[in-house]
């Protein structure tokens, strides 16, 4: 197959020099087609395991892996369109299965395949799922959508199980905007619905009501040992941030905010980073990042410039997180990564319009389902366009003076969970 490409490529190369392109011309159009048929050959091999893979939406609207070490591709997908698009790739927790939505024309799928593409499983839906995010086992996934309430445009939770012979879907709750939060033991959802109820949802379909008209915030959030709950609260004259047991009972209070907060726990449950964003200011997330210990309620500021998103490594020992800076004499993003005493700069970049559009707006729930950081916490990945002009994804890894690497086109990208 390889050799066949290569002659396809003399032989436009030939037909590009009898049309008269410069000797420059055809050095750049060579360069271009054996980097196409490179990746294409590689495309047909499936990785050995899900270790260090990057879980990538390409330029052409393609999903593909990415051995993160030695860059080597492989496709899941070859056939998208303008007509047919695939959407919201995600990892399941061991690995294993990736998911994701598929648009073709009008019609709504949700699809699931071992990591290597095998046993790919289609569900057709009512409504494309726009976020989706696997139970903490694995064995259901949970996906979020446009729906219809009594004939008016609302969202759905919606659960798929995984059965004998495919897939199942139902609705779990409705409610415009949502938020969620897989219980540890993944039998019971988190939810922040309508910007004003905080409930649990179990998955035989029964609610337990824990806050009505609480804070501003978006994503609630389930701690890592299953038995305590962090969501925003308030009253007449104050919002809070609040750790609660399961059943509602507040346990800690860990700062009170004007305005709208965001925050994220460390994967271990010792910390919590929280951005409090000013009433005035119009985008989702923008303030100083703070750091606070759930357990004696110390709290650090990391950086007093405004910062847009902040993501905990696997170990919880570092924070990278995204500030406005000037990229190439545009107004673009810069990571900074914290290790608990200081912060380090590392790349500047103009974020993907995907990225920036559907994934960075909701970067408190994202951070919850889908994995910047590699699993030993050595580097982290995104996408978009550094100050010399080069776009794609990159891998930064954290050490001194380290540059991004380049992994190839694609405008999203996660990290797999090993």
């Amino acid at each position: 197959m390889a050799k066949r490409l290569l002659h396809f490529i003399a032989l436009m190369i030939m037909a590009l020099a009898a049309a008269g392109c410069s000797a420059d011309a055809l050095q750049t159009q060579a360069q271009r087609l054996i980097g196409q048929t490179r990746l294409a050959v590689e495309a047909k091999s499936p990785p050995p395991s899900p270790e260090n893979q990057l879980l990538v939406v390409g330029a052409d609207g393609n999903l593909f892996l990415v051995d993160a070490t030695s860059g080597k591709r492989f496709a899941l997908t070859t056939d998208a369109t303008p007509l047919r698009q695939y959407l919201q790739p995600t990892w399941s927790p061991d690995g294993e299965r990736i998911a994701w939505a598929r648009l073709d024309g009008e019609r709504s799928f949700l699809e699931t395949a071992h990591f290597d593409g095998a046993d790919r499983r289609t569900l057709k839906l009512p409504f494309l799922p726009f976020y989706m995010f696997w139970s903490p086992t694995g064995d259901r996934l949970a996906y979020l959508s446009n729906w219809l309430a009594l004939d008016q445009p609302s969202m759905a939770l919606r659960v798929v199980e995984f059965t004998a012979d495919g897939m199942r879907a139902r609705t779990l709750a409705e409610g415009q905007p949502f938020y969620f939060s897989w219980a540890p033991g993944g039998q019971q959802i988190l939810a922040h619905i309508g910007g004003e109820r905080v409930e649990l949802l179990s998955l035989d379909g029964a609610a337990q009501s824990l806050q009505i008209s609480g804070g501003q915030f978006s994503a609630p959030q389930w701690a890592p040992d299953g038995k305590r709950l962090v969501y925003a609260v308030a009253d007449a004259t104050r919002q809070r941030l609040i750790v609660t047991d399961v059943a509602g009972q507040e346990l800690t209070e860990l700062t009170d905010f004007p305005g709208r907060i965001s925050f994220s726990l460390s994967p271990d449950g010792a910390q919590l980073a929280y951005i409090v964003t000013e009433p005035t200011v119009q985008t989702s997330t923008l303030g100083p990042l703070y750091a606070v210990e759930v357990g004696t309620q110390r709290t650090r500021e990391i950086t007093s410039d405004p910062a847009l998103a902040f993501f905990w490594s696997p170990a919880g020992d570092k924070l990278a997180y995204l500030k406005l800076e000037f990229v190439a004499g545009r107004l673009g993003l810069r990571w900074y990564v914290w290790d608990g005493r200081t912060s380090t700069p590392y790349a500047g970049f103009l974020p993907s319009r995907t990225f920036l559009e559907n994934y960075l707006p909701f970067f408190d729930q994202y951070a919850q389902s889908h994995h910047v950081w590699a699993g030993d916490g050595s580097a982290f990945v995104f996408t978009g366009t550094l100050a010399d002009g080069r776009s794609g994804v990159w891998v930064q890894p954290v050490a001194p003076d380290a540059a991004p690497v380049a992994m190839g086109p694609g405008v999203v990208a996660t990290w797999s969970p090993r």
